[in-house]
């Protein structure tokens, strides 16, 4: 998924490239055809510059008498430009990044209209959608999560909200350095999904890839994979920066499915690909869903955050928030 981004855009830098210095060669042809004289003082000074090239290699010292002669000729060629209200620029490519002139690269680094492209491109195949317009860590708001215990949990739902928010703000700030993936387990409403596209907002800024999928999406795909034996999709799971399944339990899975499904956590793991799997359901009750070794893999390299509280979005539509 990475690599076929980045080769999409440079094509289209490419291309942009190209398309800046065909339209420059054709604005010298239009100028040239609108001003005779300048065209011909630009045949003498290629001339001059060749003639005396070669007189240069045959041993003849005329350098000093080519620079004066050229230094003649470019001045002609600046007067006939003022007296037509032109300048040398005219002549030049119109590029739209002047910086690295649309090759992308600046100082040996991607340039930052490249990694603008790049960031425009991960956000549209993120599949996430609307949700980042209004999500962020800056606009996550506690005062939905009371500060009173409830039943057997150690912490008030405040409390509880406040370290869960903290995780997630240190996983996306210190993406490259996590070692765990998170499991987020709750009821529906209580800011899964909201933490989670956080994160990918933030991710998708820094030119990260993201896949945002539903569980129930993420299993059909991998179940029409199979019939079109096309592994494409399978891929971009396994290789993304950041793979986020929403809802994990909501599907029904077949034996194939889980397989695969096995399969992509642990090449993920292997090669410290991280993933934020949210579900309704109770963590024990993973093993019995998917099996020993997939339950194995989310007990031992994700870190389990618990939601608990009411329902925020309940709350909101009481109080007339939208």
């Amino acid at each position: 998924m990475v690599n076929q981004i980045y080769e999409k855009i440079r094509g289209e830098f490419e291309q942009k490239r190209r398309e800046a210095q065909k339209a420059a060669q054709q604005r010298k042809k239009e100028i040239y055809a609108a001003i005779p004289a300048l065209a011909e003082i630009d045949r003498k000074i290629n001339l001059t510059a060749t003639e005396y090239s070669i007189r240069i290699i045959n041993g003849e010292d005329v350098k000093n008498e080519m620079e004066e002669e050229l230094s003649r000729l470019s001045d002609q060629k600046d007067n006939c430009l003022k007296q037509n209200g032109l300048s040398r620029e005219d002549f030049l490519p119109v590029y739209s990044c002047e910086l690295c002139k649309d090759t992308g690269i600046l100082d040996g680094e991607f340039c930052k209209c490249f990694k603008s492209r790049v960031i425009q491109e991960n956000f549209k195949s993120s599949n996430i959608g609307n949700n980042l317009d209004y999500q962020s860590f800056e606009k996550f708001d506690l005062k939905f999560y009371p500060d009173q215990k409830e039943g057997r949990y150690p912490l008030t739902p405040y409390e509880n909200m406040k370290r869960n928010y903290a995780v997630c703000r240190k996983f996306a700030d210190k993406f490259d350095d996590a070692k765990k993936s998170l499991l987020l387990i709750g009821g529906t409403g209580l800011g899964k999904t909201y933490l989670s596209t956080c994160i990918a907002k933030q991710l998708l800024t820094e030119g990260k890839s993201v896949i945002y999928i539903s569980a129930v999406d993420f299993f059909k795909r991998i179940e029409k994979s199979r019939f079109e034996q096309n592994d494409g999709e399978i891929k971009m799971f396994e290789n993304c920066d950041l793979l986020i399944i929403d809802d994990l339990g909501t599907e029904a899975p077949s034996a194939y499915t889980i397989a695969v499904f096995s399969d992509i956590l642990d090449k993920r793991w292997r090669c410290e690909r991280k993933l934020i799997i949210s579900s309704n359901n109770r963590l024990t009750e993973f093993e019995k869903l998917y099996g020993q070794r997939v339950f194995s893999r989310l007990a031992g390299s994700f870190e389990c955050l618990l939601f608990y509280g009411k329902d925020i979005r309940v709350q909101k539509f009481m109080n007339g928030e939208s």
